[in-house]
């Protein structure tokens, strides 16, 4: 569903019902907001991120409207305004089309702490348990949050890159994180895990 889907509130979910967050699918006439989330981004943490607040302002407006027609993105909105955003990107070759990344996650510093990303990744994984069989991501070693949410939600470390991004401050590693829907794997990961 592309449309916008309320959070239901729980007990513990009822931060997110008083801010009154909506996720949705962003499409391409919301390119102006994941332009704009996006520079947000690179701005307030630029550790996190590949690429340069710079480089990505320059960009004009279609370069954004090009990003929403071949991922899907997920926008996290309070009172209209995007605060959150998180972006799943299917493979497209003939070998690895089971298998997406989840990349420029990201929620508004004055945002966070309020489940907000929760809501987020549910709506990555529930959309990408219909369209690929494992989701990928990398996350900045010390991001201990981002990781503890992605474990929480079942992704498990599988490696780390060493010198992954390289900043101003120096190198920073990453976690190369997978989250995998196949009940095969499941089953077989329970039974090592048994050992």
């Amino acid at each position: 569903d592309q449309g916008i889907a309320a959070i239901t509130p729980s007990i513990q979910d009822r931060k997110l019902s008083m801010l009154d967050i909506k996720i949705r699918r962003l499409q391409a006439e919301d390119a102006e907001d994941f332009r704009t989330i996006r520079l947000s981004a690179l701005k307030k943490s630029p550790e996190m991120f590949g690429s340069l607040y710079s480089v990505e302002a320059m960009k004009p407006l279609p370069f954004f409207a090009d990003r929403l027609a071949n991922c899907a993105v997920f926008g996290a909105y309070s009172n209209d305004k995007i605060v959150g955003v998180m972006v799943f990107r299917q493979a497209d070759g003939i070998k690895d089309a089971h298998k997406a990344s989840l990349t420029g996650v990201f929620v508004e510093p004055e945002f966070r702490g309020q489940k907000i990303a929760n809501a987020l990744l549910k709506a990555v994984i529930d959309y990408g348990s219909n369209q690929v069989e494992q989701i990928l991501l990398t996350v900045v070693a010390d991001n201990d949050a981002a990781i503890s949410l992605y474990k929480k939600y079942g992704f498990e470390p599988y490696g780390m890159e060493p010198r992954a991004l390289k900043t101003e401050q120096g190198y920073l590693d990453e976690i190369l994180m997978v989250l995998i829907f196949d009940e095969s794997y499941e089953s077989y990961r329970a039974r090592f895990n048994n050992r």
